[in-house]
């Protein structure tokens, strides 16, 4: 696989992100931005990423704050930041968005981004549409439903109240992620729900980066997320030509097997956004990028972006 390059790049409030990149084709035809998901890190998508490359896109991605290289220069792995943490990382997205958008000027620029990654990516797209050509949103979620958020988020204030926002809090872990694995009985992990590939339940367990548990504070951030991404009157802050794929394992507990994923198209296409498209991949689970047939979601990422290039 092609070397990444490891860079630096510090925020409005002076915070160091890591932050990975391939190098710049020689024929490029844009750029991909990759936000990765929850309890795991940036160095996971080598794979992707060489993908990308290898078809002519420079591709970077980021370690977010609380994971990967970033969250061990804080010292808090799973924690975002003081205040309104969710802002603060769609914030540095926006940031080293245009910080991409400045330095390859002649390029578009996409977003993709994967599970809790796909929220803030959807955020970023409410808040910042005219950075991007297009966006990719993997593994999505909507949390349920309103009430299950708002029951999350009195809980998740309960426990900063008691123990401090950086605290892990395995309750709130549990109630997020405990029944996952129900629906794959008998299991052999506590991750099965994670992929149908053994080997990449087993990379992500021996990985010390992934699986851990995350903060009080993280979990208030990201049900304030989650209820920014559903709510109507910010979905219509898209721009009615913006271009969106959504992509997700038919087998998925994150998105309740497809079931929410398909509801947060809907919502979008009733709040006008017209190109929104949907891909649910049977026999895969959460890591679709992952699955041992990840080569059909690779050349379905592919097409989506050679073709809004062209447009």
């Amino acid at each position: 696989m092609i070397d990444l390059t490891t860079n630096g790049f510090y925020t409005s409030d002076d915070v160091k992100l890591t932050y990975y990149e391939t190098p710049l084709p020689l024929k490029p035809k844009g750029v991909v931005l990759i936000v990765h998901g929850m309890a795991e890190h940036a160095l996971r998508y080598h794979e992707f990423l060489d993908f990308l490359y290898h078809n002519h896109f420079l591709a970077v991605i980021l370690d977010q704050r609380g994971h990967g290289q970033t969250g061990k220069d804080s010292g808090h792995l799973g924690f975002f930041a003081s205040g309104n943490g969710w802002n603060r990382v769609v914030t540095d997205v926006k940031e080293i968005s245009a910080m991409l958008k400045s330095i390859y000027p002649e390029l578009p620029l996409f977003i993709i981004g994967h599970s809790m990654g796909s929220v803030v990516t959807q955020h970023a797209v409410i808040d910042y549409p005219e950075l991007y050509q297009g966006a990719v949103i993997i593994g999505t979620t909507v949390g349920i439903s309103s009430l299950m958020r708002k029951t999350a988020s009195l809980i998740a204030r309960w426990e900063i109240a008691k123990n401090g926002e950086k605290t892990p809090s395995k309750l709130l872990s549990q109630l997020s992620f405990g029944s996952y694995n129900k629906k794959f009985k008998p299991n052999r992990t506590e991750y099965d729900w994670l992929s149908l590939s053994k080997t990449n339940v087993d990379a992500y367990i021996d990985d010390p980066l992934c699986g851990f548990t995350c903060s009080a504070g993280f979990y208030r951030d990201l049900f304030y997320g989650l209820n920014y991404t559903t709510d109507t009157n910010n979905l219509k802050k898209i721009p009615t030509d913006f271009h969106l794929l959504y992509l997700a394992g038919r087998d998925d507990p994150v998105g309740n097997m497809g079931k929410e994923v398909i509801h947060i198209t809907q919502q979008l296409k009733k709040a006008g956004v017209q190109n929104v498209n949907l891909i649910l991949y049977p026999l895969m689970r959460h890591e679709i990028l992952n699955e041992d047939k990840r080569e059909l979601v690779y050349a379905d990422v592919l097409r989506f972006l050679t073709t809004n290039t062209l447009t």
